[in-house]
């Protein structure tokens, strides 16, 4: 299976305080707005198996978080999880000077599904809904999942930096992605997207848009955040999407997310046979949980 994303209906590149782009696409019409984006070291092109299924019920509007995806490279320093909340901030005062204002619910994955509760938690309620997928939260020091949570962030901290970042090829990098055991969920076609949406062209080859030092410093800030006890203040309506704990090499937010329903009381679901990528492994199970969300909210 092939994907084909089709030229966004509007493209506009705004401005952060500190000079960074990011670009925001609009790919369709509708009454509400769906807004969506990533995980740390991927791209929003890349979840297209999941986002095209509202693309004829909802205004679809995605982007990548700095230094990611189609946005040009900024700098190091600035690099930083308080950064991509100020990030947002500012997208979500433009939005609707850009688009108009409506209904707005977002979906936000991972590394920003956690930039989307830490807005929360600092600036209250922004959108009309929030749907977090698996964010990778790190319990308090002291929790039974501490020490899985943490010392696997820091794996991935560790990888990242020393992860191949040139490719002669988008096709050696879909390769390697089609080769990674822990990937071979991923629908037909996805691992070759994927590789698409992460890969930049130089005049030697390929490279990861987002690099391997800049990948690896947003996990260590990850490692760094103690929101637990903090998430219980949430305001609107937030609901939490869990990969499935029970599955072979579940990774640590499967487990932590499912704990913070148990202990927290936070409103959550599990996809079942999946993993921290169900998005593109069970897109129309996502779906359907999302969909079932914004009725229970009132929204559709």
């Amino acid at each position: 299976m092939t994907f084909n994303i089709l030229t966004p209906a509007q493209t506009v590149d705004i401005s952060m305080d500190d000079g960074a782009i990011i670009r925001l696409r609009r790919h369709s019409k509708g009454k509400q707005r769906l807004l969506l984006s990533h995980g740390n070291g991927f791209a929003v092109d890349a979840y297209y198996p999941f986002w095209q299924l509202f693309l004829d019920s909802f205004e679809v509007v995605v982007f990548d978080v700095r230094n990611h995806g189609q946005n040009p490279r900024h700098n190091f320093a600035a690099h930083h999880i308080n950064r991509f909340v100020l990030d947002f901030e500012t997208i979500y005062t433009h939005i609707p000077q850009i688009f108009g204002a409506k209904p707005t619910v977002a979906v936000f994955h991972s590394i920003s599904a956690i930039t989307g509760l830490l807005q929360n938690l600092e600036h209250g309620q922004r959108w009309d809904a929030l749907l977090v997928v698996d964010p990778p939260v790190i319990p308090e020091p002291g929790h039974a999942l501490y020490q899985l949570a943490h010392s696997f962030e820091l794996k991935l901290r560790d990888w990242a930096v020393s992860r191949p970042h040139r490719f002669s090829s988008p096709n050696e990098l879909t390769q390697t992605l089609i080769e990674t055991k822990r990937l071979n969920r991923w629908q037909n076609g996805s691992h070759q997207l994927m590789a698409a949406a992460t890969l930049t062209q130089n005049t030697t080859g390929w490279e990861l848009t987002c690099p391997s030092t800049y990948e690896s410093q947003i996990y260590d800030d990850n490692a760094k955040l103690n929101i637990w006890a903090q998430l219980t203040e949430l305001t609107g309506p937030v609901r939490f999407l869990g990969a499935d704990p029970e599955i072979e090499g579940a990774w640590p937010p499967a487990f932590v997310n499912r704990a913070m329903h148990v202990e927290l009381g936070l409103p959550y679901s599990c996809i079942t046979a999946t993993t921290h990528m169900m998005q593109i492994e069970r897109p129309q199970t996502v779906a359907k949980e999302f969909l079932s969300f914004l009725h229970n909210t009132g929204i559709a």
